[in-house]
């Protein structure tokens, strides 16, 4: 209602206002072509327009309006006096990207004066993609950003590292702040065991989104303090536009989903094939050497020894795709409503208002994502010393996931594991258990198997004041709330064995999480003999989060589609749990420039956080930069014909990791890392006990990270714009469990020990090669290198488990296993080097050493893209690409088992490649009943990849044809992503992208294919 007022309103200004219209067409010198997209803004007011596709402009001036402002991205900005009703102007161009701003979440600074390294995506590139969490559009987008998909389910999180992974055992996402105000967004879900997790940013609508700011070095995240170790991803989303028409937007989009193609060698072999390694299993397991046991086979046995009952009989084979059974082609459809207002006054309310719906059924059946989700953001200056406003949101989120990739409930990995002989039913038509441990992945995906339900409610308000004290001197105060509640419900049914023997399990948690955030700030902004810029920012924020679960179990269910737990005849376990924690910071924030040519800044943040003992509760960060734009300099104008920037900037300074993740027995420590805890529940008698069950450890303070930055960006020729880091981080005091002696009573004690180190540099490159009326080309070049050595640990011995090691001197992510030296050409067994130097075999497991094997890290990671526009049609296409790094199958040992586990399935690598004959070269050992793989370098595999990551394809309608409806533009497209990923050919996964940044795969859910055509109305 409030908005519909505030509507009205604008138009009543604009009936009442005595204005004559100005009018003309912009062009640019280059050429002398029409300019589209030009603001046209009367001088000293907020009202303003754009140029359309021709160039035209048409714009209503006040009486008292005397100059116009035209001004467009690339191009000078121009300054004209009002003289006629017809105004043309010719657009003179300059350095690509000069005015753009960078959003730091405390202001907004020009690009140009900025001294750190920062990386923005704009609603462009996120608009025609489809995803429910927007955070995935950044994908192979901004150099040094990491992002690593684990589960392709709808709302799922994503892992991001920025500049590499800065922590162990702490967090090691970056803080993510939206419109100001910081927000959670680590993930939800009380079933993570199982890879049922949440990630509360699927609950933001993409389509509200205006920009993502990517901060990564010390200049930019400092003044974040505790929580910026690991970047900060900065959301902003849209608002009212001053002086502009009321636009109304209308967008829809519909598609289907399907699993993305993968390598032929790792799909399952069929029942011919199946059947064929059985037969050859079993004669190399009893040493028969022809196929005179085949007909025994079929019957049940062979020389004597009895078969798993299949129903064998070679006419009629089940040959049963199990992966096909559980998938489906699934559906994604989203629709989006918004408004934009502002009215021809200065002093006009700035509206923002939106809708969204999202639908998305996933390829793996049962699994699905939905969301709705309301905006409203509006802002004001009613005086030139006031202005104030809202941003806020709601959503609703539900989501069935079921257990995630890696699970032995999972479907995909049991889709894996049975046999293509083994039907989905038996001849009553019942679902048939004799599978495979007593999972059958299709009948758990029905009505009456598992479930993981999640419903959560989402609402963020972030209201603001700004007061104008002095004409240098601005107050703003604003607080922020986030709220979630979260309701799980969590089943296992009684047709898998998790349940079977309880006759259904279910569980239900609920959640709920308050963030609260108070900041005060004072902004003081100078000019001095218009040569000295000053900047200076004093600020005070105080943050509470406060989080209540409540977690209620039960088994033995009457009715088996009636599965909510209050219908559970036996009663399990109940339990409630109480966090808070509380932030208190001071800050400052400095910058200063010398006629926009040096450039110097600094900051520095005092923080406070309930996590940590009383003697180091509080600590400070800082950090200071610099800039040169040598470009601007005299004896350079000689360069000024091809060189239109060139600056060399630098920082050095501290950020902290308040996120300490370590846990001790049943109490989840990490909020209270450095306290004695006691548990409850030690019960005897019928009398309520506690123990204790963690050492207090008053000493425990922050993981600090040093960060150093040096970078050069460059524009040439008005058309290539480079940008080029160098950075170094330290990490020092990491947190580990450190044992402690068992007579103490406890097994280990948090404390600061270890040091982590991450260096690298990245490049971008993004040039606008043509710039016609009707054609546009532009293109980017995106790559990163990191590396990384762990410099210190808590104790002298290294962590070593079957195939990695952390130890000092090494990458974090190192393998070292035992190596697998090939196949014995005679026997077809195994073999594996007996000593390091490599010159000896075995083929006795236990006796081979193990070796470094490589690392999981790659050594580049980026992406190519390319915009065209032609007319009305646009093409965009994005290719994402890793070089190096190792990928560990840890599932491989599974699915390409060569006997050794009855009744299981194996892949056509497998069938392909295994040894069958004296003489055979191959790595793929013989098929033998009992014979078992073992953890070897046999399934380490090369993790280099090329992804056709998105490809779109829009045509806009003429504006003569739109116009005529009152229309201002519809733009019709089609998009496609994940479209084919090509890999190394010894890779065998569905895809490489979606392994985490440890390089250990699982059966991850993969990230699906999908194809979608939208339209976008805009009124």
């Amino acid at each position: 209602m409030f908005s519909m007022l505030i509507l009205c309103l604008i138009g009543l200004q604009s009936v009442f206002a005595q204005n004559r219209e100005v009018s003309g067409v912009v062009t640019s010198a280059d050429d002398g072509l029409s300019v589209p997209g030009v603001s046209v803004i009367v001088k000293g007011t907020t009202i303003g327009t754009a140029t359309d596709f021709d160039g035209k402009y048409t714009i209503s001036v006040p009486t008292d309006g005397k100059i116009l402002v035209f001004s467009f991205v690339g191009m000078k900005q121009k300054e004209v006096v009002i003289n006629s009703n017809t105004i043309n102007v010719v657009m003179e161009s300059e350095s690509i990207g000069m005015d753009e701003v960078i959003v730091t979440g405390y202001g907004i600074t020009k690009k140009a004066a900025f001294t750190g390294a920062a990386s923005t995506v704009g609603s462009e590139l996120i608009a025609d993609k489809v995803s429910s969490n927007p955070i995935k559009a950044l994908e192979g987008s901004v150099a040094g950003l990491q992002l690593n998909s684990e589960s392709g389910q709808p709302g799922a999180p994503s892992s991001i590292y920025i500049r590499g992974r800065n922590s162990l055992n702490s967090g090691t996402q970056p803080l993510y702040v939206i419109d100001g105000v910081s927000m959670e967004a680590g993930s939800w879900g009380s079933r993570e065991s199982e890879g049922a997790e949440f990630s509360p940013l699927s609950s933001i609508n993409p389509n509200d989104i205006e920009n993502i700011t990517v901060l990564k070095d010390a200049t930019a995240t400092s003044i974040y303090g505790a929580r910026a170790a690991n970047g900060v991803i900065v959301i902003t989303t849209k608002k009212g536009v001053a002086g502009a028409k009321t636009k109304v937007s209308f967008s829809a989009k519909y598609g289907i989903e399907e699993i993305a193609p993968f390598t032929d060698d790792y799909k399952t072999v069929n029942a011919d094939e199946y059947n064929e390694l059985q037969i050859e299993g079993w004669q190399n397991y009893l040493e028969v050497s022809n196929e005179e046991a085949a007909k025994e086979y079929y019957e049940g046995s062979i020389y004597g020894y009895s078969l798993p009952d299949q129903g064998l009989s070679k006419d009629n084979l089940a040959d049963v795709n199990w992966l096909d059974e559980i998938t489906r082609t699934g559906m994604v459809q989203e629709y989006n409503l918004s408004v934009q207002a502002a009215g021809s006054e200065k002093s006009a309310p700035r509206v923002y208002l939106s809708l969204g719906y999202l639908k998305n059924e996933a390829f793996i059946k049962g699994k699905d994502f939905e969301r709705y989700s309301f905006r409203f953001n509006i802002d004001q200056k009613p005086t030139d010393w006031l202005s104030y406003g809202v941003n806020s949101s709601l959503s609703y989120t539900k989501t069935n996931m079921g257990a995630g990739g890696g699970y032995f409930s999972d479907p995909i990995t049991q889709a894996y594991m049975q046999s293509p002989l083994t039907p989905v039913k038996d001849e009553n038509g019942d679902w048939n258990f004799n599978t495979v441990n007593g999972y059958n992945p299709v009948a758990q995906r029905s009505a009456l198997g598992d479930k993981s339900e999640n419903k959560t409610y989402r609402a963020m308000v972030s209201p603001f004041l700004t007061i104008n004290l002095l004409p240098e001197l601005t107050y703003t105060t604003r607080m922020g709330l986030d709220y979630m509640s979260m309701g799980e419900f969590g089943y296992w049914s009684f047709l898998q064995p998790q349940g079977k023997d309880m006759r259904g399990m279910g569980e239900n948690t609920n959640s709920d999480q308050t963030l609260i955030t108070f900041t005060n700030t004072i902004n003081y902004l100078k000019t001095i003999n218009e040569s000295h810029n000053l900047n200076l920012l004093f600020g005070q924020e105080m943050s509470s989060t406060n989080l209540n679960k409540a977690y209620l179990s039960g088994s033995n269910y009457p009715v088996p589609d009636k599965n909510v737990v209050s219908l559970a005849a036996t009663p399990g376990s109940a339990s409630t749990d109480k966090y808070e924690l509380r932030l208190a910071s001071f800050f400052f924030n400095g910058q200063y420039d010398y006629k926009s040519k040096y450039y110097l800044s600094a900051s520095y943040r005092y923080d406070g956080s309930s996590r940590f003992g009383e003697n180091n509760r509080w600590a400070g960060f800082w950090s200071v930069g610099g800039k040169y734009r040598l470009s601007a300099e005299d004896f350079m104008a000689s360069t000024s014909d091809w060189l239109d920037n060139l600056t060399i900037r630098s920082s050095y300074g501290t950020s902290g990791n308040q996120a300490v993740g370590i846990t001790s027995g049943a109490i989840q420590s990490g909020w209270y890392a450095s306290r004695p805890l006691y548990g409850y529940g030690y019960n005897y008698n019928s009398n309520g006990g506690s123990a204790a069950e963690q050492y207090g450890n008053a000493d425990l303070q922050w993981e600090q990270t040093a960060k150093f930055n040096v970078g050069v960006d460059a524009t040439l020729f008005s058309i290539f714009d480079v940008t080029v880091d160098y950075y170094k981080h330290l990490t020092k005091d990491m947190v580990f469990r450190v044992p402690m002696s068992f007579t103490s009573g406890f097994t280990d004690l948090p404390m600061n020990v270890g040091e982590l180190q991450n260096e690298g540099f990245e490049f971008s490159l993004n040039a606008s090669i043509i710039r016609k009326a009707d054609f546009n080309w532009n293109a980017s070049f995106v790559l990163s290198k990191n590396t990384n050595e762990l410099t210190k640990l808590s104790t002298d011995m290294p962590i070593e488990n079957t195939y990695t090691i952390r130890e000092v001197g090494h990458d974090i992510f190192q393998f070292k296993m035992k190596e697998f030296a090939g196949v014995d050409v005679q026997t077809g067994e195994a073999l594996y080097y007996l000593n390091e130097k490599g010159d000896e075999t075995t083929t006795n497991y236990n006796k081979a050493s193990k070796r470094y094997l490589g690392v999981a890290t790659p050594d580049f990671q980026g992406s190519f893209s390319t915009n065209l526009k032609y007319k009305n049609f646009d093409l965009s296409v994005q290719m994402n690409y890793s070089v190096g790094g190792k990928i560990y199958g840890s599932n491989l040992r599974y699915d390409e088992q060569h006997g050794g586990s009855l009744n299981q399935s194996t892949t056509k690598y497998v069938y392909k490649n295994r040894w069958q004959n004296p003489g055979d070269i191959t790595n793929v050992p013989r098929f033998a009943m009992t014979e078992s793989n073992k953890h070897s370098s046999q399934f380490l595999m090369d993790g280099d990849y090329l992804k056709i990551q998105n490809v779109v394809l829009g045509y806009t309608l003429p504006s003569q044809l739109t116009n005529s409806m009152k229309i201002e533009n519809v733009r019709f497209y089609a998009s496609a992503s994940n479209l084919y990923t090509f890999t190394k050919s010894n890779y065998r996964g569905f895809d490489p992208a979606g392994v985490g940044a440890s390089g250990i795969q699982w059966w991850n859910y993969p990230a699906p294919r999908t194809f979608i055509f939208g339209v976008n109305v805009n009124f």
